[in-house]
């Protein structure tokens, strides 16, 4: 299942090969597009989704204006929601969007921003040297959903909601219900923006850090090693203590793709040193405090030690997953959230597994050259 950390290539494929029960959330039938904005700080603004677990997955925003310029961060997971975004900007101020941050290569945070460039063409788009070459690799191809996608894809909703199974005979859940009617109610939309997605192509590289003078306000971009990604950077405003983390920081259940579990938790380590009043995860609510941190810690140490251990015992993939016992960690993630507990073995379990034991048998876990496997 990897369409979430995929630039959501495959996201309507995964929906009807029946991974869709692993987006279910209890979800209104709003828009799935719309963001909540916060103003943390005067001229500093977060767009985070209501229900971050929604689908398609699509990244929370940052907009920092100063007294030259505007900086963004993670703008535009889809066409509509860039367009959102650009239309925020234009409803704040006049000044143009000058720098656009990106923090990881995956599409659920930029494949909109075409739409973003559309109305600031003259902004410099920034990735770490990393994401750069993720972007223009296998890693990163992208399949629209075609006509008999979407006809699948709603065949086999329409069918969980009669039947009350889903299609690995699993029950739907009560909390599933409004998920699946609100993908019902929007699968044209999601279609649309699915096939406007369009790959980014950064105008600058970083490797370690660099800071963005907007005038009067500064901008701090910062890579502290792999993590949810070899590329991963952050974007933290030192003076206002306002600190976006991309998906470093994801909840209520993390990501763990193609990921480093070992090298994450030095970064997690890093990150809580730094003052931060605000914190603006990949995907969730605003943060205040770095509690949720320590969970994220607990779970990737778990996974380091004890994947190395069973790999080193000379263990297969398939007989480290069973071997692994996830209580304690399960917990302290999903506090015995049903719901949550699909989305952790989906998004996290089983991904992570994966990538360290990669990792643990002397194979890179985010190999650029090979594609990504299908659902």
């Amino acid at each position: 299942m990897n369409a979430l950390r995929s630039a959501l290539r495959s996201a309507l494929a995964a929906m009807s090969a029946g991974a869709i029960a692993l987006y279910a959330s209890a979800a209104s039938a709003g828009d799935p597009f719309a963001f909540e904005w916060t103003e943390l700080d005067k001229g500093v603004w977060a767009g985070v989704r209501p229900v971050s677990y929604n689908s398609p997955p699509t990244g929370s925003a940052l907009i920092v204006i100063g007294k030259k310029g505007v900086f963004l961060f993670d703008p535009a997971g889809t066409p509509l929601v860039g367009e959102r975004v650009a239309a925020k900007v234009a409803e704040l101020t006049d000044l143009p969007v000058t720098h656009i941050a990106v923090s990881h290569w995956h599409g659920d945070h930029s494949m909109g921003m075409h739409k973003v460039l559309e109305k600031y063409p003259n902004a410099e788009v920034i990735t770490h040297e990393f994401t750069a070459r993720a972007i223009q690799s296998p890693l990163n191809s992208f399949t629209p959903p075609t006509d008999d996608d979407v006809k699948a894809t709603r065949e086999r909703i329409e069918t969980a909601l009669r039947t009350g199974m889903r299609s690995n005979g699993q029950p739907v859940l009560p909390e599933m219900r409004p998920y699946y009617e609100n993908v019902l109610a929007h699968l044209d939309l999601t279609t649309a923006e699915l096939r406007g997605l369009k790959p980014i192509t950064p105008t600058k590289t970083m490797t370690d850090a660099m800071t963005i003078d907007l005038g009067g306000r500064k901008v701090e971009l910062r890579h502290m090693g792999p993590g949810n990604t070899n590329g991963d950077i952050i974007a933290y405003l030192p003076k206002e203590k306002i600190l976006a983390t991309g998906d470093i920081v994801v909840s209520p259940t993390p990501y763990g793709f193609y990921s480093h579990p070992a090298s994450w938790v030095n970064v997690l380590t890093q990150l809580k040193s730094l003052p931060a009043r605000h914190i603006v995860p990949g995907h969730g609510a605003i943060m205040t405090d770095t509690a949720y941190f320590d969970a994220l810690i607990e779970a990737l140490s778990f996974v380091a030690a004890e994947v190395d251990r069973l790999a080193a015992e000379g263990k297969t993939l398939e007989e480290t997953r069973a071997a692994l016992d996830w209580t304690a960690v399960e917990q302290r993630v999903t506090g015995g959230d049903p719901l949550l507990a699909v989305f952790f073995d989906g998004w996290f379990k089983t991904p992570i597994v994966e990538a360290e034991y990669k990792i643990a048998t002397g194979q890179d876990s985010e190999d650029l050259s090979a594609p990504a496997p299908q659902p």
